[in-house]
């Protein structure tokens, strides 16, 4: 059971009164026992003893029983003695810990004066102010008879110093926590302890996105160094104490250093001075200049220095003060004076560069200024006309739009391939490391090894990727201690024990964080922006600051022009009235420019709620009313791949089982099973018109006011056969259901409707309220004046909805829904049921969206050719315009100008893409779609790009996982129904998953430590994803047989998933062989991989072998097993793409024939 571990040390209420009955019994009390022995006769009360888990507290001084002398006699009423528990466990919260506080003490509050709350009956002792459904279980006369079986002295020890545990009794698997310090604590303070114990760790991500960066210096003035420099020249002893204890905290706090730090002072003393003669600017310059191209095209286009001088103009008569940062370290960088032919480093050049970039902007904004008055005018009268939410009027196309948002689209494509290579910022981090530390800190002339090692740490920073992890402690454990002069505490001894060898590991350690965190990501952080691209999984680039303050001076400008404005008086309200933070934005390079990245789940001030946090309450009471009239608001809308299912399969049966069908499909041979035609949405999200938006929500808000429960949901993660039941571990997930403020159902209640099971409930007690008129005034301050900041400049967003929303999904279902509403259906009425309005064609037809991207399925030739033509029309009043190159249909439209066909990848076989999976319409037969992946992540450099590595953590930890995360969202029963897919298709759609997992396993070998390739445990792993992906396959099914009807007998289900084992197995060994023979293949004809380095592949292709045998004769005994010549799934061409990609192999297929061999 998902359970069993977390029960493993519980024991029932029965059992625990059962003790207390013989404890009683050794008292000659036999009244316990011979109530135990009368229950049978009650269901309720019996059910209860039975499914009632108790869990002692590790309260210091508490016993199983109470202290005696103790009875079973009841003198208090049940009510009186729970109010009673309470105003005890409030005490105790008061006098411990307010956190450590048991579920049952919530909404309630000791009575003190001035204290708010409703008195209690028969307590004068406490308040309470929150109704807490969990006492109110307590209550009910279930626990009344409880209380009377076993008398006060035992149920108030219970309630005092138990977790009390309920299964329910509508959901077996699912069970509530009744009482005691909330599991969910538990597991929060257990994962922080652990966490305390981690080591440091060090990743790209600490420097990544850098906004705040000194110009004129690189180090601050609050630098360790910087500080001590000033001191004076060497510094004194004591200064360079106090610099040791910042770099070795054990140290720091003590009067006297310890005697190994008293011998590092002079290497200090020198550290600094060598840092106060390091220039770190000109060693920068001179190792990486600013690229000669960038000076060149900043030479050949005046237009983008007139841009950052009319930017930095604005800024000066606009309402703010000061230079956008931008402009102004454009300004700094020197290159907006005409003479960029020679790169100069001396003062004169640098001060005549900056007297000409100074002229050039006061003859701007002598200009400027002329006007000034009349251009204000202008923007306040243009602001009063269009609100700060009109959206600019667009042609049929939106052409307008689009111009001014890509008008320096071309310029910056050009300025994003001046990033800095990755080997010249690793020479420069290197050069800085050696020249500020001396060699004595990391050991003598025998201890070359140390150096290599720093050189080693500081390259993997440098070429990490986005979410990469590195251990520090991994590097100073590979560092060579004994021969380190100033860590001898003994002069002449070599030796050195365990315990002073950990302790110099850990000495090296701390210096190695300080030199990570002081010098380097200051550097980083500093000279460079670091950011991924669009495209490149999460490799990293480096720009320059002077390059990337101009690309984001060109998108800021575009944004201005098509989707941002300035904040000013008129468009930004005072921030008293303003109840959402501001967010901040941040550009994303791309192949076609920038994107623009509001991140909505963090403020910029610090003491204020993120945007997303504050919209959440909202955002439930939206989805609450989305699935209380889903045909309203949501509309066709599918939001994950059960709701496609659900819809799919019963459309793809009707019209498999239709005659009139089959009949038309026998009149004319290439006629296609069913017509699809699938349309994208363009700039969905930046188009939709909020006004009229805002009058939609204004409609589906039909409570005065809305109760936002909260709970957790826990479950237990799946045992392998490498884990311990104790050490699986658990994970809560919050809900937040919204119901009508009087709709108050009780916990139990409400768990057991829930569609989760094999759960842990635990009620969080103190719910929000939240009224209609409150929700309005967020939503529209969220659609009018969503306010977003890049470097400290703050903008409006003037069209469109926010993306990064907690909402935007939903907003844009709703909207959609309406459109579908209004405008779809009145062109393209719902069809009639036939036996009522007869037609010439049967019309079996449904309608799918997800957010954007509509997909129409219909047997109606007419239909589908008119929603082709209604959608390509666009609307204007909606601001709805598909992106015709990502249109598709498998038929011709009417009118020729747009001839629609399946992407190019799949026109011999007439596939639809959408979502995710291929639309077979010719067939009604459906596959996962590989084309990202086989265009781009298949490649072994993107592939490995997009694997982070995490060093802090075994492989046996991540491997597995790692390989199938790309492909657990497509083992769904979408892809494996016997009852909707061909067992073909079925085989099909296993495979290509397969051989997309052994890509991914065989370059995540490569990824991991020459010393960690065990071909061992690699063959372990195999085993392990092919069961992982038999279990997930066959649960999808259950759950799928489940929802459709009644679910499988266990003797069915047990042959069923037997069937299936064999099928994954036969299937996915031979899919891992494929791809480990073409890899071992590969590597062989590579020269440049010795032979010292190469992994073992023959040995694990030995092992698949032998395993694949043992397979066969496992089988022989199943009904309906699969064949084992799967050469056919070779020359499928369903699956020529994936193969080519995975396997590179071509029409010969050489390596099948070796392999059959």
């Amino acid at each position: 059971m998902p359970m069993q571990a977390l029960l493993a040390k519980s024991s029932t209420l029965r059992s625990f009164l059962q003790s207390a009955a013989r404890e009683r019994s050794v008292n000659g009390d036999q009244s316990l026992a011979q109530s135990l022995s009368l229950v049978t006769k009650n269901r309720d009360i019996a059910f209860a003893l039975d499914h009632t888990f108790l869990i002692q507290s590790h309260t210091p001084g508490v016993d199983q029983f109470p202290r005696a002398p103790w009875s079973c006699e009841t003198s208090i009423s049940h009510i009186e003695l729970i109010n009673h528990v309470i105003e005890r466990l409030l005490v105790r919260k008061r006098a411990m810990n307010w956190e450590d506080a048991n579920i049952l003490t919530l909404g309630y509050r000791e009575a003190t004066p001035g204290a708010a709350g409703h008195r209690v009956t028969q307590s004068n002792a406490i308040l309470f102010y929150h109704p807490n459904m969990l006492v109110a279980a307590l209550k009910k006369p279930l626990w009344e008879s409880l209380h009377q079986l076993m008398g006060d002295d035992l149920m108030m020890h219970l309630l005092l110093n138990y977790t009390l545990i309920l299964q329910l009794k509508g959901a077996p698997g699912s069970y509530m926590q009744l009482a005691g310090k909330s599991l969910r604590q538990q597991k929060r303070v257990a994962s922080a302890t652990c966490a305390d114990k981690t080591k440091r760790e060090v990743s790209i991500n600490l420097v990544m996105y850098a906004r705040y960066f000194q110009k004129d210096r690189v180090f601050a003035s609050s630098h360790v160094l910087v500080k001590a420099s000033k001191t004076g020249d060497p510094i004194s002893r004591t200064e360079a104490s106090r610099v040791l204890q910042l770099i070795f905290p054990d140290a720091a706090g003590r009067k006297r250093l310890p005697k190994r730090l008293i011998n590092l002072i002079p290497t200090i003393q020198s550290m600094v001075s060598r840092f106060k003669s390091c220039k770190v600017d000109e060693l920068a310059g001179k190792l990486i200049p600013v690229h000669s191209e960038f000076r060149k095209f900043m030479a050949e286009n005046p237009n983008i220095k007139a841009k950052i001088a009319e930017k930095a103009a604005d800024a000066k008569s606009s309402s703010q003060p000061i230079l956008p940062p931008i402009v102004r370290k454009a300004l700094d960088d020197g290159y907006l004076s005409q003479s960029e032919a020679v790169v100069g480093a001396s003062g004169d050049r640098k001060r005549k560069r900056r007297e000409e970039a100074i002229e050039m902007l006061s003859h701007v904004s002598v200009e400027s200024l002329k006007n000034d008055k009349a251009v204000h005018a202008d923007k306040k009268q243009k602001t009063a006309d269009d609100s700060h939410v009109t959206i600019p009027k667009r042609s049929s196309r939106g052409t307008s739009d689009l111009t001014k948002l890509q008008q320096h689209k071309e310029d910056i494509k050009k300025l994003l391939t001046f990033a800095v290579p990755k080997k010249k910022i690793y020479r420069m981090v290197r050069k800085l490391v050696a020249t500020v530390i001396p060699k004595d800190l990391w050991g003598s002339s025998h201890t070359k090894k140390n150096w290599k090692c720093v050189k080693s740490m500081l390259r993997k920073l440098i070429f990490s990727r986005k979410f990469d992890i590195f251990s520090l402690k991994k590097c100073a454990e590979e560092f060579q201690v004994t021969n380190v002069e100033w860590m001898k505490l003994q002069t002449d001894t070599k030796f050195c024990p365990p315990n002073e060898r950990a302790k110099r590991h850990q000495l090296f350690e701390d210096l190695l964080w300080w030199v990570m965190s002081s010098l380097v990501f200051p550097l980083l952080r500093n000279l460079y922006y670091i950011t991924e691209a669009e495209g490149m999984a999460n490799e990293i680039a480096y720009y320059q600051r002077p390059v990337w303050n101009v690309i984001s001076t060109l998108a800021l400008d575009d944004l201005e022009g098509g989707i941002l404005q300035p904040s000013s008086e008129q468009t930004l309200p005072n921030n008293q009235e303003r109840q959402l933070s501001t967010s901040r934005l941040r550009l994303l390079p791309k192949s076609s420019g920038i994107r623009p990245l509001m991140n909505l789940s963090t403020a910029v001030e610090q003491d204020k709620v993120s945007v997303n946090r504050s919209m959440e309450a909202v955002h439930r009471v939206l989805t609450f009313e989305m699935e209380r009239h889903p045909k309203r608001l949501l509309g066709a809308s599918v939001r994950n791949i059960d709701e496609i299912y659900k819809r799919l399969k019963p459309l793809f049966r009707e019209i498999s089982s239709c005659p009139r069908c089959a009949e038309r499909r026998r009149a004319s041979g290439d006629t296609p099973m069913a017509y699809c035609v699938s349309v994208d949405v363009e700039r969905c999200f930046d188009t939709i018109r909020p006004r009229k938006l805002y009058q939609m929500l204004k409609k589906a808000l039909q409570e005065e006011e809305y109760l936002i429960r909260k709970h957790w949901v826990g479950h237990q993660v799946a045992p392998t056969s490498a884990d311990g039941e104790e050490s699986l571990p658990f994970f809560f997930k919050l809900e937040r259901p919204a119901f009508p403020s009087g709709q108050l159902l009780e916990f139990d209640d409400l768990a057991a409707q829930s569609v989760k099971r094999d759960s842990m409930f635990v009620d969080g007690v103190i719910y929000d309220l939240l009224k209609k008129t409150k929700a309005l005034q967020l939503l529209k301050e969220h659609l009018s004046t969503n306010v977003v900041q890049i470097d400290g400049h703050n903008y409006v967003q003037r069209c469109g909805i926010p993306q990064g929303s907690v909402l935007s999904t939903t907003l844009c279902n709703l909207y959609y829904a309406h459109f579908e509403r209004r405008v779809l259906r009145k062109r393209l009425p719902e069809v009639c049921d036939p036996t009522i309005v007869p037609v010439d064609c049967c019309q079996h037809e449904e309608l799918f969206r997800y957010t954007d991207d509509f997909m129409y399925i219909t047997t109606d030739l007419k239909r589908a050719r008119r929603f082709f033509d209604v959608m390509h029309e666009g609307n204007e009043e909606y601001g709805c315009f598909v992106n015709l190159a990502k249109s598709q249909a498998n038929f011709k439209a009417v009118d020729g100008e747009q001839q629609a066909s399946g992407s190019g990848a799949q026109e011999s076989e007439r596939c639809i893409s959408w979502c995710g999976m291929l639309i077979d319409p010719d067939n009604l037969q459906l596959y996962v779609s590989y084309e990202k992946c086989v265009t781009c992540r298949l490649s072994s450099s993107l592939l490995s790009g997009s694997i982070p590595l995490n060093e802090t953590k075994a492989a046996q930890d991540f491997f597995v996982n790692k390989v199938v995360s790309a492909i657990r969202q497509r083992w769904h029963a979408l892809y494996f129904d016997p009852e909707l897919l061909s067992q073909d298709t079925i085989h099909v759609n296993l495979f290509q998953m397969l051989v997309v997992a052994a890509r991914r396993f065989t370059i995540l070998i490569e990824m991991l430590p020459f010393v960690n390739r065990d071909m061992h445990f690699f063959h372990g792993c195999i085993l392990r994803i092919l069961k992982k992906m038999t279990k997930g396959i066959h649960r999808s099914l259950e759950l799928a047989s489940e929802s459709g009807q009644k679910s499988q007998t266990k003797k069915a289900s047990k042959s069923s998933y037997q069937a299936q084992k064999h099928q994954v197995w036969t299937i996915g060994l031979h899919a891992f062989q494929l791809t480990i023979q073409a890899k071992r293949d590969r590597t062989t004809a590579d020269k440049s991989v010795s032979e010292r380095r190469q992994c073992q592949w023959q040995t694990l292709l030995d092992a698949l072998r032998t395993e694949q045998e043992n397979s066969k004769q496992r089988a022989t005994k199943i009904q309906g097993t699969l064949t084992a010549d799967l050469e056919w799934l070779l020359h499928d061409r369903r699956n020529a793409s994936v193969l080519k990609q995975c396997l590179q192999l071509d029409s010969s297929c050489r390596t099948v024939h070796v392999l059959h061999k």
